[in-house]
């Protein structure tokens, strides 16, 4: 899966929060600067290429588009790929680089433990 631009993700937060959208309503939930209509048109048939959404056509010229992936399944992609890439396939070891970096506290660790027992 394609790791996404900060652009591309902000598109996709878009689509992600409110379902399927035209172009000219994608550029109402843009952050600022929101970039040219073309500029996004393009950043959407790449993201549709890689088939991250895909789109319907209501009539000529006059599509909606929608995401083909979900928010978790890109979450979830992403960060297998990291922990294969920077930690060996090790969970322990971006874990343990977590807690080293003071990211996560103990209590959380407890927590999460407790999430997982209750699993």
């Amino acid at each position: 899966m394609k790791k996404l631009t900060d652009k591309e993700l902000a598109i996709m937060e878009a689509l992600w929060e409110h379902g399927e959208q035209s172009i000219r309503d994608l550029i109402s939930y843009l952050p600022e600067p929101v970039p040219h209509f073309n500029t996004i048109a393009t950043y959407v048939r790449r993201l549709e290429m890689h088939g991250m959404i895909h789109h319907k056509e209501l009539s000529p010229k006059n599509y909606v588009y929608d995401a083909a992936v979900s928010r978790e399944q890109y979450i979830n992609t992403i960060n297998k790929e990291n922990v294969k890439k920077f930690f060996g396939g090790s969970y322990m070891g971006f874990i343990s680089n977590l807690v080293k970096e003071h990211d996560v506290s103990v209590d959380e660790l407890k927590e999460l433990i407790r999430m997982v027992e209750e699993d």
